[in-house]
């Protein structure tokens, strides 16, 4: 691949505290006529969801959100790559299982926000799709449990970045359902 060339130096420019984990996560149905504004230093600006779509929040359990973005190799030699995001839920309501068939079935798109700051979208071109959905009552009183989520998908691209939180919070759904 003669275009796979770097442009510049990779140097550590931050000397800050870092935290790992995962503080928000938004989703919203994969369309591929959303549209994203991007800049020339390939962060996008802003999100122009199809028709009346929305993003969503999602409140999961504490500690239990993570996110990978892995480079993939087919048999062919060709790379790709992949967008991992795991989260639990612990909700088991009327509204967990209203929502349940579109997690487990549907395509989405997702932002999340790490404890640093960082904002990444996962699955822009392809979305994801729910590789698990599967609930886990615990056996032991200390046991974790609940709805553990993982979707995953094919990209051709690294996560992109956000601009800051503000970019998705401004096409999310800002209703809070109450059982």
């Amino acid at each position: 691949m003669a275009g796979c060339k770097l442009t510049s130096n990779i140097t550590k420019t931050n000397c800050q505290y870092s935290i790992a984990g995962v503080k928000a996560v938004y989703l919203f149905n994969y369309d591929s006529k959303h549209t994203y504004t991007i800049g020339a230093d390939g962060v996008i600006s802003a999100i122009t969801l199809s028709g009346s779509d929305k993003a969503y929040k999602i409140d999961f359990i504490n500690n239990t959100a993570s996110f990978s973005d892995e480079l993939a190799q087919n048999g062919n030699g060709g790379k790709y790559r992949t967008h991992t995001l795991n989260f639990s839920l612990s909700e088991y309501d009327y509204n967990m299982l209203n929502q349940g068939d579109a997690l487990s079935l549907g395509t989405f798109t997702a932002v999340v926000v790490d404890k640093s700051g960082r904002v990444v979208m996962l699955g822009r071109n392809n979305g994801l799709n729910a590789t698990a959905f599967n609930y886990a009552s615990g056996a032991a009183d200390a046991d974790a449990n609940g709805w553990t989520v993982t979707l995953a998908g094919t990209e051709k691209e690294i996560a992109r970045l956000l601009e800051s939180e503000s970019v998705i919070a401004a096409v999310a759904d800002e209703t809070i359902v109450t059982p």
